[in-house]
């Protein structure tokens, strides 16, 4: 251990040396305390430990290091002159620490700096480091030995220091032992005994004493101590407030996010509320639903109502493209696969509007001009091919009138032109749908047909013909030509050229169209009033009318003759049902300060319907521009939905476990079982009554689908629906059943009364269990009235409780296994109850009543939860649960199907018009995904649901029909986004209310 540092003496009282050999010290201040000379090859470990000890050891907590120490691989930069920077760095230095040890003594770089440190500054500021361990494992300093006689050091056994030396000490230094560090793996202040020889060296290079020393340390470490601690608590009550001021802005904007969200849901859902087009509300609905996770009520709602206006659109704007020229009594034709219209004008030129694709319709050729004597145009017609273009002008003068043939893609002259029988004034011209005939009608009332292709007018005009022809018609196979006029309706054999039949009307007809098959036919008068022609026999099947007295200007039959749309001059066009001859839908909104200036137009498939609209005048001169519009038209509904066979009231309705098999019942004791995929009933049906009193109340599948319990006024019957055989006999004692339910398990059926009785029976014998409900007194429902009749009975899904509704609306609850009441006691309701279900899940019972409330209660528990969902004015005559007990389906008397979100209370969607009368049943199908509904109307009705993503493909399609189709939509921003990708909108439990 070392003893002491070496404490040199401030003034040599004698020296070996004259001061004339060694230089002055340098006056200017000391860049380093200390300068360590060592060798590499033997002390590096070591002199790297002791510069970083040095530089620690006493440290002040706001210094960087507490002495500046010199070690030429931490402190020497790259450079050309070693030598002058180690020169450099030994001037800078208060004390050379001198690492001796055997290899150093002869390293010509350590005897190199201590020659110069020696002729510089002597051996006054140098301290030695041994750092030999000694051979015998003493604490003697290994290979430094002083020779007291000769007051130097005994250069024979002195093996540690380099001879140059010799001769500078005049009396034994004392050295610092560190010859046992070599061993220490790693060294550092950590070390109490490094620590202690680090204090030792570090005292001279302080100036202080190593004792002071060793407190001032102590003293700075327990100060940086208390410091830390401060700061820690500091830092830790500064954390804690910085992570409370986090948390409460965390929370603010997740509140002012969560208000954000909440307003934008509400936008979008009365966007939807409000959007005309039904796709761009569904959309809107749709993007409510995505905003929050899980969707908000008033999100659900809004897309129940959205999805509702999908099935109830007629028609709506999906296109518009302008023209050029701008024209009047323009001729429109679609191309046969429904993806262009040709214009073709009375000035002359063809344009083409490539519907789903074009901004506008482009001109494929233009009229030549004209010179001032030339005839003026004032008609012209495609033929249905789309190949040729039949021009009509009128000449200067009476008798110039003439017409030519086009090339449609060129503009050529093919044919003609053609002069007109000068006796023929412009009248009605029709060009045949073949493109050969032209049939026109003159100033004398005659009509008269004219070969297209050589212009020769054929010697005899068609017999019979009335004056003030209106408007003449082809039939679609172009055999037959009709005319309306002043007087009446004609129809002639064009290709034998006589009259078939003439009627005449006390009102004259202006305009008629032909249905596809040429079967029937339809004219409007300027009143308004509209004929329907048997065409064969020439009898008006129906009259009606368009309501408001508008003049009809263009009427036309679509291509599959289930629609007619028909246009005022004002251009508002309306849609009629042939079959009836009533308006469907609301008209088409016609376009501001434009009319109608072509004729109606239909697709090939009847999807969509166009017309040319013009502004600024009625004449072709006039006009100043024309602008196409294309309206998509809803088809037809279907009467897909419709289970056909019960005659009478149908009373349940039940899905078979699989979902293959809808069973119902009905008032006129027969029980049906249709095919839920082809809705034909099955082999063996209907089940018909044994009894008058046998009615079918009600009828329940067992839960494998294997068996159906028919529920009627004779008692309980069961039998295996795949037995051609009928029901065997009822139970014995089941007679009055009201109402029934299967256990989970199929062991057991609990069945209720029309006196009030709710028994429980074994399935496999027929008998009655041996545990049986305790009965209902009058004295706890309604003792002036008896025992009500039992309504509904139910199992909880465990099969542990049976619960059943009176109608007095009181709710009972039994234990399954011992018949012990359970639950809340019973409480008679202000109204009667109608129908009760338990959910799948076991969590709630809902109760319908008269007064149209849905009562509800808690399953696990048997008490009543405070609250009621009001479904109207009318009772709540059916209720069934979903099988995902996420959604309640009811029933009521107005015919009107409503589907619940019960535990939030809502309504998701409705449906006014599901029965006529009273929705008596309801069953959901085993997915949740379809809905069968039964009602007093004697109908049984299929309702199906659609997925968010199955009804986003719909809606991102119908929103680009055309370019134009989302402006005219209202489908921009956030609806046109929102179904852009339908595979990541996330899908809720579908909606079934939608028959399509």
């Amino acid at each position: 251990m070392l003893r002491a540092v070496l404490k040199m003496p401030r003034t040599s009282a004698r020296r070996r040396r004259s001061g004339a050999d060694r230089p002055a010290a340098p006056q200017e201040p000391f860049a380093y305390d200390a300068f360590i000379s060592y060798s590499r090859e033997a002390d590096r470990d070591l002199a790297r430990a002791l510069h970083h000890g040095l530089h620690s050891f006493a440290k002040p907590w706001y210094r960087l290091r507490a002495l500046r120490v010199f070690r030429d691989e931490g402190s020497l930069a790259a450079g050309s002159r070693l030598w002058g920077s180690i020169q450099q760095a030994l001037d800078s230095s208060r004390y050379l620490v001198l690492l001796a040890g055997e290899k150093s003594a002869s390293a010509p770089w350590v005897e190199q700096e201590i020659e110069y440190w020696c002729t510089r500054r002597g051996v006054d500021h140098l301290i030695i480091v041994l750092t030999d361990p000694p051979c015998d494992g003493s604490r003697q300093p290994p290979g430094m030995v002083w020779d007291a006689r000769r007051g130097d050091f005994d250069w024979q056994r002195t093996v540690a220091l380099p001879k140059c030396l010799a001769g500078h000490f005049e009396e034994e230094p004392i050295a610092v032992l560190l010859g046992w560090a070599r061993a220490r793996p790693e060294l550092s202040l950590r070390d109490p005994e490094f620590r202690t020889e680090v204090a030792g060296l570090a005292a001279p290079l302080h100036g202080v004493d190593k004792d002071a020393l060793i407190g001032e340390d102590v003293r700075r470490h327990r100060q940086t101590r208390r410091r830390v601690r401060v700061v820690l608590a500091v830092m830790a009550a500064l954390t804690t407030i910085a992570a409370f001021a986090a948390v409460t802005a965390v929370q603010q904007r997740d509140r002012a996010r969560d208000q954000t969200a909440l307003a934008e849901v509400r936008q979008y859902a009365a966007e939807s509320r409000s959007a005309k087009d039904p796709f761009t509300a569904a959309a809107l609905a749709i993007a409510a639903e995505q905003r929050v996770t899980p969707a908000l009520p008033e999100a659900r709602t809004a897309f129940g109502e959205a999805v509702g206006r999908l099935d109830g659109w007629t028609a709506r704007l999906v296109g518009q493209a302008p023209v050029a020229p701008s024209t009047t009594g323009a001729s429109l034709v679609w191309s046969p696969d429904g993806s262009q219209i040709w214009v073709a004008g009375p000035e002359g030129g063809v344009a083409r509007w490539a519907v789903w694709h074009g901004d506008e319709a482009v001109q494929t050729w233009k009229a030549a001009k004209r010179n001032g004597d030339d005839p003026v145009p004032y008609s012209f017609q495609l033929t249905q091919d789309r190949t040729s273009v039949l021009q009509l002008l009128r000449g200067k003068r009476f008798g110039q009138d003439r017409y030519v043939v086009h090339d449609a893609v060129s503009g050529r002259v093919t044919k003609g032109p053609f002069p007109l029988d000068s006796e023929w004034l412009p009248g009605p011209r029709t060009l045949s749908p073949r493109g050969d005939l032209l049939a026109v009608e003159g100033h004398e009332g005659g009509v008269r047909l004219v070969d297209v292709g050589t212009g020769r007018q054929h010697s005899s005009r068609l017999p019979g013909a009335m004056e003030n022809i209106t408007a003449l018609v082809w039939s679609p196979d172009g055999a037959r030509l009709a005319a309306v006029g002043d007087t009446g309706v004609q129809v002639w054999d064009a290709t034998r050229g006589r009259l078939l039949w003439s009627e005449q009307r006390e009102h004259g007809h202006r305009v008629l169209s032909w249905s596809p098959d040429g079967r029937r036919l339809v004219t409007a008068g300027e009143d308004g009033a509209l004929a329907w022609w048997n065409t064969r026999t020439g009898e008006v099947t129906a009259d009606s009318a368009l309501g408001d007295g508008s003049n009809a200007r263009e009427i036309s039959w679509s291509p599959d003759g289930a629609r007619v749309a028909v246009a005022d001059f004002g251009g508002t066009i309306r849609l009629l049902d042939p079959n009836t001859g009533n308006a469907v839908g609301q008209a088409l909104a016609r376009a501001s300060k434009y009319s109608l200036g072509s004729t109606l137009v239909w697709s090939p498939d009847s999807r969509f319907l166009a017309g040319a609209f013009v502004a600024g005048g009625t004449f072709a001169e006039e006009a100043r521009s024309t602008l196409l519009r294309l309206w998509e038209i809803a088809l037809p509904a279907r009467d897909t939905t419709r289970l056909h066979g019960p005659t009478d009231a149908v009373l349940a309705v039940s899905w078979s476990p699989d979902g293959r098999r809808i069973a119902g019942g009905s008032g006129d004791g027969t029980v049906w079982i249709w095919d839920a995929k082809t809705r034909k009933p099955v082999p063996g049906t209907p089940q018909r009554q044994r009894h008058a009193l046998d009615l079918v109340k009600s009828i329940a599948w067992d839960p494998s689908g294997r068996r159906l319990l028919r529920v009627g006024g004779i008692g309980l019957r069961m039998w295996r629906v795949a037995s051609t055989q009928d029901a065997p006999q009822p139970w014995w004692g089941s007679g009055g059943a009201t109402a029934a339910a299967w256990s989970p398990d199929s062991s057991q059926v609990a069945s209720g009364t029309d006196k009030g009785a709710v028994q429980v029976w074994n399935t496999a014998t027929g008998k009655r269990a041996r545990h049986q409900p305790q009965p209902i007194t009058a004295g706890a429902a309604a003792p002036e009235n008896g025992v009500p009749e039992v309504r509904s009975v139910a199992w909880s899904p465990d099969g542990l409780r049976v619960a059943a509704v009176m109608e007095d609306g009181s709710l009972h609850l039994w234990e399954a296994a011992t018949g012990q009441r359970w639950g809340s006691p019973p409480k008679a309701s202000l109204f009667p109850a109608r129908t009760m279900s338990w959910s799948p899940d076991g969590e709630l019972i809902a109760v319908g009543d008269v007064d149209g409330t849905i009562r509800l209660w808690d399953g696990g528990t048997g008490t009543p939860i405070p609250g009621v969902m009001q479904a109207g004015d009318s009772s709540v005559e059916s209720l069934a649960w979903a099988p995902d007990s996420t959604r309640l389906a009811s029933g009521d008397g107005a015919g009107t199907i409503r589907v619940w979100e019960p535990r939030r209370g809502i309504t998701l969607q409705q449906r006014e018009d599901a029965h006529s009368t009273s929705v008596t049943a309801l069953s959901w199908s085993p997915d949740g995904a379809r809905l069968v509904s039964g009602g007093a109307d004697r109908e049984v009705r299929l309702w199906r649901g659609r997925t968010e993503q199955e009804i986003c493909r719909l809606v991102d399609e119908a929103l680009h029909r055309t370019r134009s189709t989302p402006a005219l939509a209202g489908a921009t921003g956030t609806a046109a986004r929102t179904c852009s990708r339908p595979d990541r909108i996330r899908s809720y439990p579908e909606l079934p209310l939608q028959p399509r």
